[in-house]
């Protein structure tokens, strides 16, 4: 396996901000879709949504295996509409310059279907800083923080474990990935030091920071927070 530093970013809170207006557009989508394919009033589909995104950490793993006759690639093209998505996209501040400047190969890698992740790096001019831009579909519809997901992920770009750094804004897909010998860094505003966090990074600037400190001085790669 390839011993050079993977760089592995969630997209979703980490590269653009899908809590301004993308997570809604697809919730209220997710919801119809549900709403009229199983026959639901919309509350009744919101509710089911939610309960199987909080069971299985995603809507789409309930639906799999409790609806195994809802045709997966419709429901991801349904619930991901991407001209209503893309004109709503608010890129991290800082983004493009932290990925220019982290030594090491680098891929996305996001519970989001394929196409949507193509589109959204692609719109914010990041696509080229990736070796390659992973959605659920490409390991298996599985999602972090199962744990083959980061294996499956780790075996297309021929990378080890141990030589990744997985950037998240979900802790618990941070803790999955450092029970795989990952290093991890929880990003975002409400990120804080944990036993399993090696950086705290608020914002792109304090990645940069830990990054080049890291580069000087591995050691402090092992530091929780910045």
């Amino acid at each position: 396996m390839n011993c050079q530093t993977v760089w592995l970013f969630d997209l979703d809170n980490t590269l653009h901000h899908a809590d301004a207006g993308i997570f809604t557009l697809i919730n209220r989508h997710m919801t119809a879709y549900l709403a009229e394919r199983l026959n639901l009033s919309e509350k009744a589909a919101s509710d089911l949504r939610q309960d199987y995104w909080h069971r299985y950490g995603a809507t789409l793993a309930g639906l799999r295996l409790h609806h195994p006759e809802v045709c997966v690639n419709e429901f991801l093209q349904r619930s991901h509409p991407l001209p209503e998505i893309l004109p709503a996209l608010v890129p991290v501040a800082g983004a493009a310059e932290t990925l220019g400047r982290l030594n090491g190969r680098k891929a996305i890698f996001s519970n989001a279907p394929s196409f949507y992740v193509r589109a959204l790096a692609e719109a914010m001019a990041i696509a080229p800083y990736f070796d390659a831009l992973f959605g659920t579909d490409d390991f298996g519809l599985l999602y972090k923080p199962h744990p083959q997901s980061y294996l499956t992920v780790c075996g297309k770009l021929g990378a080890d474990p141990k030589h990744c750094i997985m950037v998240d804004d979900s802790a618990d897909n941070l803790q999955a990935a450092k029970n795989l010998g990952m290093k991890t860094v929880w990003f975002g505003a409400d990120a804080y030091p944990l036993p399993f966090v090696d950086c705290a990074a608020p914002d792109m600037a304090a990645l940069r920071q830990w990054a080049a400190a890291a580069t000087v001085n591995p050691a402090t790669m092992n530091e929780a927070t910045i």
